[in-house]
């Protein structure tokens, strides 16, 4: 890999990441009607699936992944919540559980978004669990798994498969 290949990518994942936490709020405030049509919560996590193509293309090792998901994690918890913590241990667990498992899935689109399923529920369930510790998560279990966390995987399960190849080719061309 070149030189110049490398600082790109080193500048464009970022960049592109940063961007996506903005866009990820956006689309909360411009389609939440949508979005957010009772009794269903549908959360778009484009900053997440963007984690998971760098851990899936195995480009962690080429860029300072981990500060990364950090350092999201705690703008996420600034810009959204206000309460530290939360949002960063939420990245970070589903981070390193998809890095973990990652060895036993391959580079095809259906392995690929079954670890994207499992880093997407361990995401939610953190958030769940974390707002439930601090009392700020009035519904149920049960009502969470079905009015939010199902349809979060599925939308975001659709926009991680749609993004697939064009981020494996821009994975490809950068590197």
């Amino acid at each position: 890999m070149a030189f110049w290949q490398l600082i790109r990518f080193r500048v464009i994942y970022p960049l592109v990441l940063f961007l996506l936490l903005f866009l990820d709020g956006n689309l909360m405030s411009s389609l939440g009607g949508i979005l957010n049509h009772f009794p269903f919560h549908v959360l778009p996590l484009l900053t997440l699936i963007w984690l998971f193509y760098a851990i899936e293309f195995e480009v962690t090792n080429r860029i300072a992944f981990w500060v990364y998901v950090v350092l999201i994690g705690l703008l996420f918890d600034i810009y959204y919540t206000g309460i530290l913590g939360s949002y960063t241990i939420a990245f970070l667990a589903a981070c390193v559980v998809m890095d973990r498992l990652r060895p036993y899935f391959d580079e095809r689109l259906m392995s690929g978004l079954l670890l994207c399923l499992i880093g997407l529920i361990i995401y939610l369930l953190v958030t769940y669990a974390a707002g439930f510790i601090i009392n700020i998560a009035d519904v149920s279990l049960g009502r969470f798994l079905l009015y939010e966390l199902v349809p979060t995987v599925v939308l975001n399960i659709i926009i991680a498969a749609l993004g697939y190849y064009p981020a494996w080719s821009l994975f490809q061309l950068l590197s």
